[in-house]
């Protein structure tokens, strides 16, 4: 994957999100952004019920849009935007000026607030979306992150899996390692399905359907852990989903 490739990822992620959105003309510059923040995310933050990852997802708030700060706390913001309320990590958002600033960059007179989970999951642009960006990448490197998602987050929930394929393509977009699917998943002592043959073994019988949907939210930008580039299980350390730990 080049970088005419990497930046149609780029452009499918932001549409994943924008693509669920009612927006109506407002002027941002209006506003008062004391009390405001918006996502500072390539595609859309998670808004829970309780200050907490295992928590209830209650709704997204796409890459720049914008919520108003009821509390800010040391690691968590308590938020409400749209019709949506709760808790969003705050590493996830910028607050006060640099907030308008992403905002007006993003979205422009327009307002574009957090949608709840049930309207995100049911959009009906979301399977599209997701095909459309599953078609950035080659069939045997979707093959690809759907296997190494079912080797590494086979017994995992959902999120669980989408968070691994989000740190592969991390790994894509940062420049610290191969620009596409393959090298990283093949990369010398990264991931040790394969070294083992069980990546293999997975390749030949064709990975399961449902590391195929986390392998194609992952590609449209559906992303539980940010800037992760590692994971493993353990360790105590960064974001825990299940039994896994991503820093």
């Amino acid at each position: 994957m080049g970088m005419h490739a990497r930046r149609k990822l780029q452009v499918l992620t932001a549409a994943a999100a924008v693509s669920v959105l009612a927006c109506v003309p407002v002027f941002a510059e209006d506003q008062n952004w004391e009390d405001k923040a918006a996502a500072d995310v390539i595609s859309c933050a998670n808004i829970r019920s309780e200050a907490t990852i295992q928590s209830e997802r209650l709704g997204v708030l796409p890459a720049g849009a914008m919520a108003d700060v009821v509390e800010r706390g040391e690691t968590w913001t308590y938020v409400v935007s749209g019709e949506v309320e709760g808790y969003i990590r705050n590493d996830l958002l910028v607050f006060g000026e640099e907030a308008r600033r992403l905002y007006e960059s993003a979205h422009g007179e327009d307002t574009v607030t957090a949608v709840s989970i049930e309207d995100y999951q049911g959009s009906s642009a979301s399977g599209s979306v997701q095909e459309e960006a599953a078609s950035a990448v080659s069939g045997s490197e979707l093959d690809l992150l759907a296997a190494i998602i079912q080797c590494e987050a086979g017994g995992e929930s959902h999120e669980g899996k989408v968070a691994v394929g989000a740190v592969v393509l991390n790994r894509v977009r940062s420049g610290q390692f191969p620009d596409n699917i393959t090298d990283v998943v093949y990369q010398s002592g990264q991931f040790s399905p394969v070294a083992s043959g069980i990546l293999s073994n997975v390749l030949a019988q064709g990975a399961r359907s449902d590391c195929y949907e986390a392998a194609r939210e992952a590609l449209a930008g559906a992303n539980p852990v940010g800037d992760c580039l590692y994971f493993n299980s353990g360790s105590g350390q960064g974001i825990q989903i299940g039994n896994q730990h991503f820093y």
